[in-house]
């Protein structure tokens, strides 16, 4: 016999669920079977029966985020830049989850409308919004999707611009020339 042979051979007879085959298998997965199925049928702990759902909505369930909102940087009426804002609405409980998803569009496309109407950016900035004027205008947007009895407040949480500017130089500055090699 060869040196593979004898090892074979050893490891046959130290090993017998390798010589039973399949059956010595199906007698292993029964008995998992049975006690995952006896644990399943035991009775529960006494603590996960005292503790009751929670009544009414969570205050997960009474926010809506709202985020990549681009709205308009406007200076002189033109379009100067986007800055893309994440805005959280709480509302207060009575509202159910299905209708706060369900009219969320509706609520963006007001911002989005308001903003053009407005222009919600301060000063000479033209990399951010106002965060006054933003909540103040969401909260309109809100309270005529939802009703102004159902939204508590809005917050605003990110402000990025689409593009990196700044605000051309004050007049009476004398501008700068261009560099020529």
């Amino acid at each position: 016999m060869t040196d593979f042979q004898v090892r074979r051979s050893w490891a046959m007879t130290a090993y017998p669920t390798v010589q039973k085959g399949i059956g010595s298998f199906k007698a292993i997965l029964m008995v998992l079977t049975l006690g995952l199925g006896l644990h399943a049928l035991a009775p529960a702990p006494a603590e996960a029966k005292a503790e009751k759902p929670a009544e009414g909505p969570t205050e997960a369930d009474l926010r809506l985020d709202l985020s990549g909102i681009g709205l308009p940087v406007l200076q002189d009426g033109r379009v100067m830049n986007y800055v893309f804002v994440r805005v959280r609405i709480n509302f207060n409980p009575g509202i159910p989850r299905p209708e706060i998803e369900a009219r969320e569009p509706l609520v963006r496309e007001g911002m989005v409308k308001a903003a053009y109407r407005s222009p919600l950016n301060s000063g000479t900035d033209l990399m951010a919004l106002d965060p006054k004027k933003l909540e103040a205008q969401t909260l309109g947007a809100a309270r005529a999707v939802y009703g102004a009895a159902r939204v508590r407040s809005v917050e605003v949480r990110d402000q990025k611009p689409q593009k990196r500017l700044y605000s051309a130089p004050a007049t009476g500055t004398q501008p700068r020339q261009p560099i020529r090699p």
